[in-house]
């Protein structure tokens, strides 16, 4: 707060007198008015953008966006925010010498920052952030001793920090973020003593966070996120007291965090997630914490949270506690002290415990992939205020709450993958605000509730692995936001109700059930599988979506798979091990953006319809264990994404399509169990397939191979008497060569001879 009360205060200074932006004499001076017009005509000024247009009266002080002082007529300011299209800056900047505050901000600017910069030694404030700037910070950026303020925010910024920024001594914020900087933070950005605020955020810096920056003494946010730093967090941290946010999250930092960083009093925000701590993290790390309003922290390696059940923390008004991929033994008893504690997402952190006591201010509640047991407990539905709870993965058994009807702020809730059992809570069917309900895999038993009818908020229901004995609800029709409804492998019967066929269905999953009856033909409804909006490839109608943190669990592939941050890219059909009879109904064709069907083990008859190919992006397929027949039609092969097919233990007869993607699809496997088929790639001929049309062309190819050989060795005989009798009449008819062929021949019998003669005597001696 205190550095934005600094920056206001010199922007008024410099401002004032400036207001009416012209000089008293009203002109300007030339030489600037010049540098001016340049400087326009290399920013790409937006056509329906007028206010720069009038550049081009004598008084360039008058000119929008242009400040002088009315003593001087020196420009000292330049506002040209959200001005521009692309464009760059001209050299000619640097002519405008008094210049103190220069706002290029929020512009799409191109090219490199002009070295030329660095001529502007009055100037305070220098924002060029939310541009498309590259290249290198110039080395000249030293030479702007004055600079309170620099703002690189989101560019396209390339090497090094310069190791000139240490002398910008009067620096109070520094801001890099979101850009492409690498290597090494030089040393002397500890030089940078009046320094309130260092952002560095999402960047390739790598190798260790400098031990100068220690000597910042007024730094009071410190942000390094998303970097490769490495190495153990210097203990020189420990002498910023006046620091209130440190956050170091996502690198790869390791080690033992410092005990010391408990001494800093004003820290507010402490972020030391997704890195690779390890040691031990106890009551010192916090000991004199005592504004503490944020802490996150997560290691890739071995860190364990060794904190006494009695320990009551300095701080009281923590807001939230996030913790992942660590060891917390036991649920932690001092969160009851924090009276306004909205957030605690403590998962995979290995708590054996049951649930104990939770301040009733909280509102998102995330204890997945644990260890915790017990019943879950009454004690929950005191948190009126709750909008998340997040149980799933737990050893939690026993009955849910009927009072957690009273949670009517509830957005997500999840206890899959736990040992719960009993009814279903009517109660929950009145949660209207809920749009996330996993109840996967657990031993619920009894009837789906039919007050879900009421939960018109309901993006994914899923109810898959339980015990559940009902008909197929008749009611999702209510439900206009539905997107994924599974409720695969329980004892669901009868016939698949008309109802089901909601538009904004794009996951629908009634496996291993006893369904009996027909596929009905408004599957051909399913807007959001036809038009696949969600994939931004179609305009169609924008339904809510999920959080991150909400799960599903489906085998569109044949094999359970985890989805969160992708189900808006899931499209998937799975009625199979059901008793579902007839044909396939050919407006299921029409599902364009389907991804996976998978009606495999029932009782389906007839054909496959010739209009397959229209599925253009499936890439799941699975027909087997039917009674389908006739032949494969050859539009399958149109499949082009299509990576698992399976047609085995059917009546399909006729030649196997080939071609496109089924060349790819070559494993007998897939067709095993239809004795009526022929043709690649099972072993069995097609008629036709004879294997004397196979000997016929076998004869051609010898015939003209064997013609072939004859005519080669026939030429073989008077192509060697030409060459001789054409070597012949060359000696005859050219004495030189005649004369060099004899002699050589000559001397080549001599050395025969010669070597004959001298092997003879060395063997006879």
């Amino acid at each position: 707060m205190s550095s934005l009360l600094l920056v206001y205060a010199i922007s008024l200074t410099f401002s004032c007198g400036s207001i009416d932006g012209g000089h008293q004499n009203g002109s300007c001076i030339h030489s600037e008015k010049q540098a001016l017009l340049l400087l326009r005509k290399s920013l790409l000024v937006r056509n329906n953008d007028s206010w720069l247009s009038p550049w081009d009266g004598d008084d360039c002080c008058s000119w929008s966006g242009v400040y002088c002082n009315n003593i001087t007529g020196q420009v000292i300011k330049l506002d040209l925010q959200n001005c521009c299209d692309k464009g760059s800056i001209s050299q000619s900047i640097g002519n405008l010498t008094a210049l103190t505050q220069v706002y290029l901000s929020d512009n799409s600017i191109e090219g490199i920052i002009p070295e030329s910069i660095g001529a502007l030694k009055s100037l305070t404030y220098l924002d060029l952030s939310f541009n498309n700037h590259g290249g290198f910070i110039p080395q000249s950026i030293g030479n702007l001793t004055s600079l309170i303020i620099l703002d690189l925010y989101n560019n396209q910024i390339r090497g090094l920090i310069p190791e000139s920024i240490g002398a910008l001594t009067s620096l109070t914020r520094l801001d890099l973020s979101l850009n492409y900087l690498h290597g090494l933070i030089p040393p002397s950005i500890g030089n940078l003593i009046s320094l309130f605020d260092l952002y560095l955020k999402y960047n390739r810096f790598s190798g260790s966070i400098p031990a100068e920056i220690g000597n910042l003494t007024k730094l009071s946010d410190l942000t390094v996120s998303g970097n490769r730093f490495s190495g153990s967090l210097p203990e020189s941290l420990c002498q910023l007291n006046n620091l209130s946010a440190l956050l170091v999250d996502d690198n790869q930092l390791g080690g033992s965090i410092p005990k010391c960083i408990g001494k800093l009093s004003n820290l507010v925000i402490m972020d030391l997630a997704s890195n690779s701590w390890d040691g031990i993290i106890s009551e010192h790390h916090f000991v004199n914490l005592t504004n503490l309003y944020s802490f996150r922290i997560s290691s890739k390696s071995n860190l364990m949270v060794n904190i006494s059940s009695r320990w009551v923390p300095p701080f009281q008004q923590l807001n939230d506690i996030y913790m992942d991929s660590i060891k917390v033994p036991k649920f932690p008893k001092w969160l009851i002290t924090q009276r306004s504690l909205a957030d605690i997402r403590m998962r995979n952190t290995s708590i054996s415990d049951t649930i104990l006591a939770i301040p009733n201010s909280v509102r998102y509640l995330d204890l997945s992939n644990n260890h915790m047991f017990g019943n879950i407990p009454a004690l929950l539905c005191n948190l009126t205020s709750l909008s998340t709870m997040l149980l799933s993965d737990n050893k939690f058994s026993g009955a849910l709450p009927p009072c957690l009807g009273n949670l009517t702020d509830l957005h997500d809730f999840s206890v899959m993958n736990n040992n719960l059992g009993g009814d279903i809570p009517i109660s929950l069917g009145f949660l209207r605000f809920l749009w996330y309900l996993n109840l996967h895999n657990n031993n619920f038993q009894g009837k789906l509730p039919l007050s879900f009818q009421n939960l018109s908020s309901i993006i994914g229901l899923d109810v898959g692995k339980n015990n559940l004995s009902d008909i197929l609800p008749g009611w999702t029709s209510k439900l206009l936001d539905l997107r994924y409804l599974i409720l695969r492998s329980n004892n669901f019967y009868g016939k698949i109700p008309t109802d089901i066929c909601h538009p904004s269905i794009q996951v629908l999953n009634l496996a291993k059930n006893d369904i009996t009856g027909n596929i009905p033909p408004c599957f051909g409804n399913f807007t959001a599988i036809i038009t696949s909006y969600n994939s931004g490839k179609e305009e169609g109608p924008i339904y809510g979506g999920l959080s991150y943190e909400d799960i599903i669990i489906d085998d569109p592939k044949g094999y359970e798979l985890t989805y969160s941050s992708t189900l808006d890219f899931l499209y998937s059909i799975d009625l199979s091990n059901n008793n579902i009879s007839g044909e396939i109904p050919k407006e299921l064709m029409n599902l364009h953006g389907l991804l996976s069907l998978n009606i495999a083990g029932n009782r389906l008859s007839g054909r496959i319809p010739d209009t397959i190919g229209k599925l253009d992006k499936l890439e799941f397929l699975d027909l087997s264990r039917n009674e389908l027949a006739g032949h494969i039609p050859q539009s399958l092969s149109n499949l082009s994404f299509l990576s698992h097919l399976n047609l085995s233990f059917n009546d399909f007869s006729g030649r196997i399509p080939t071609g496109n993607q089924l060349r790819t699809l070559d494993d007998p496997s897939i067709y095993v169990g239809n004795n009526q088929l022929c043709g690649p790639p099972i072993l069995k001929p097609c008629p036709g397939d004879t294997d004397s049309h196979d000997f016929h062309n076998n004869n051609e190819v010898e015939f003209y191979s064997d013609d072939e050989h004859v005519w080669f060795y026939a030429g073989i005989g008077p192509g060697l008497l030409v060459g001789f009798l054409g070597f012949c009449a060359s000696l005859h008819f050219i004495p030189t060569w005649r004369y060099f062929y004899f002699h050589s021949v000559e001397r080549f019998s001599d050395k025969i001879a010669l070597s004959i003669a001298l092997w003879r005597r060395r063997f006879q001696n």
